[in-house]
């Protein structure tokens, strides 16, 4: 009977510590997690939860690019089906320009804007990042093949 009990409580210790365990590491990388959103994904969803860590994906649009006085470039990104407002202070990629595909991470400050925190540029004339190139061609808006 002895034998018994302590093989129960030996279970049930080893599954608290378990579930604590699980439990902090979810709770750690709760921040970490972002989704990824190209515009029309956005549009079909009615725009960003304001405070949402996010990865967003697309084109940077003809003549939007603008420097503010307050050292922010702004700048929207489109794929055809939606647009989001974008605004950055910080690094800017050497390759970033309009009419180029971009990943911003960051979060919406509203259902159309967003504060990007880092940019990703394409590294060159061929490369476009995997899931932003897959959402364009499912959108029919990008027809160019990743080398």
């Amino acid at each position: 009977m002895r034998a018994r009990t302590r093989r129960l409580w030996l279970v049930i210790v080893s599954g608290a510590i378990l579930i604590s365990a699980v439990s902090l590491t979810l709770f750690a990388l709760r921040n970490q997690v972002a989704l990824f959103y190209t515009p029309a994904d956005l549009v079909a969803q009615g725009g960003g939860q304001i405070g949402e860590r996010a990865r967003i994906g697309g084109l940077v649009k003809e003549g939007t690019l603008e420097q503010l006085d307050s050292g922010d470039i702004r700048f929207v990104v489109e794929d055809g089906s939606g647009e989001i407002i974008v605004s950055y202070n910080g690094f800017v990629p050497d390759l970033f320009r309009e009419g180029q595909g971009v990943v911003a991470n960051g979060q919406f400050t509203e259902a159309w804007s967003f504060r990007a925190d880092e940019l990703l540029a394409k590294h060159d004339e061929s490369y476009m990042p995997k899931e932003l190139e897959d959402k364009l061609k499912e959108q029919g808006v990008f027809k160019g093949a990743v080398q």
